[in-house]
C-alpha cells in the first residue's frame, strides 16, 4: 500500500457530500478564511485566502486555455456525459501549507496530509458542486493544472462518480465499496491524461534513470492506487502509457471513450483484454525515443 497523500501523489477523490463543515469559531469559517472570490468563467471559480490579482488573472487564463485544449483534443463540443451536473469547478486555495493543514479538514471533511485534492462529489445530484482544495507553494497554486483535468475528464469522459470508475481506493472521504473491481483498472488513464494535458510534451525523469523499473504497456493497464501503484508508476508511467496510446493508437482510445462515457466499464475491460500484449513490443523502446 502506498501513501496516496504525498506532496505530489494527488488522487482525484469523490466526496460523499460537498457540505463544508464550519468551525464554531466564525474567524475560522470557510467564508472568513477563503474570503476572496473570483469568477473566472461560467465553469471556473477561485475562492482563495491571499491570491494576488496577478495570480488570479494568471490562473484564470491558464485554466481557460487548458479547458479549450481539452475540448479540442477530445472533440467534446462541451457536451458532458449523461447525468453530470458538475457545471463548474470551484478551486479553494489556502495561503500556504500550514493554513491548509489547519483548515481543510474542518472546511471539507478531508484529510490534510496531502498536496491537494479534487472532490468530484456525486455529480448526478443537482445540488452537487465540484471542488478542488489546495494551497500556494512557491507562488503557484499547487497541482491546479493536474487536478483541473480530473474535473474535465470526469465530466466529459467518465460516467458516474469516482467510485463508479475502476480502481482499488477505499480511503476517506468516499469509502468506495469493497472488494475492488477486477483488473484492468482505469488509473493509468485518469492520472495519465491529467499529466499529459497538464505537463505537455515533457520527458519523465524515470526514463533517464537506468535503475528505474521499466514496465510493459500491458502491465500499466493494471496500475491502481493501493496495489500495482506507487508515485512513479501512477504518474510518470501513467503519462507515458496515455501519451503512447493517444499518439500511436488514438483509434483505440476513441473506442475506449465510447464505453467510459456511458459507464460501460466492464466492456472497457473487455476491450483492454483485447489489447492484451499487442502493443508491448512497440512500447518497449518508445519512451527512450522521447529523449532523442
Amino acid at each position: 500500500m502506498i501513501n496516496k497523500f504525498t506532496q505530489y501523489s494527488v488522487i482525484s477523490l469523490s466526496l460523499i457530500a460537498t457540505t463544508c463543515f464550519a468551525n464554531d469559531n466564525a474567524e475560522d469559517s470557510i467564508e472568513s478564511v477563503l474570503s476572496q472570490v473570483n469568477v473566472c468563467s461560467p465553469t471556473i471559480t477561485l475562492r482563495s485566502e491571499s491570491l494576488s490579482k496577478k495570480q488570479v488573472n494568471d490562473a484564470c487564463l491558464m485554466l481557460s486555455k487548458q479547458e479549450a485544449k481539452f475540448h479540442a483534443l477530445f472533440h467534446t463540443k462541451g457536451k458532458p456525459v449523461a447525468n453530470d451536473n458538475n457545471t463548474s469547478m470551484r478551486a479553494n486555495i489556502y495561503s500556504d501549507r500550514d493554513s491548509y493543514v489547519k483548515h481543510v479538514t474542518n472546511h471539507f471533511n478531508v484529510p490534510s496530509d496531502n498536496g491537494g485534492m479534487y472532490l468530484e462529489g456525486l455529480p448526478h445530484l443537482t445540488s452537487n458542486h465540484a471542488e478542488f482544495v489546495a494551497y500556494e507553494r512557491n507562488g503557484e497554486i499547487w497541482n491546479l493544472r493536474h487536478e483541473y483535468v480530473h474535473y474535465l475528464d470526469g465530466r466529459f469522459n467518465s460516467y458516474g462518480d469516482f467510485c463508479a470508475s475502476l480502481h482499488d481506493n477505499h480511503s476517506a472521504p468516499e469509502y468506495c465499496p469493497e472488494p475492488s473491481p477486477v483488473y484492468p483498472h482505469l488509473v493509468w488513464w485518469g492520472e495519465g491524461i491529467a499529466e499529459y494535458i497538464a505537463q505537455g510534451d515533457y520527458v519523465p525523469k524515470t526514463i533517464t534513470k537506468s535503475d528505474d523499473k521499466r514496465y510493459k504497456l500491458s502491465e500499466l493497464f493494471n496500475t491502481s492506487y493501493e496495489h500495482n501503484g506507487g508515485s512513479v508508476r501512477v504518474y510518470e508511467w501513467g503519462y507515458l502509457a496515455t501519451r503512447f496510446m493517444m499518439e500511436k493508437h488514438r483509434d483505440e482510445i476513441e473506442k475506449m471513450l465510447q464505453l467510459t462515457r456511458k459507464g460501460y466499464y466492464a466492456r472497457y475491460q473487455a476491450l483492454a483484454a483485447q489489447w492484451g500484449t499487442r502493443f508491448d513490443d512497440e512500447f518497449i523502446d518508445w519512451p527512450e525515443k522521447l529523449t532523442q
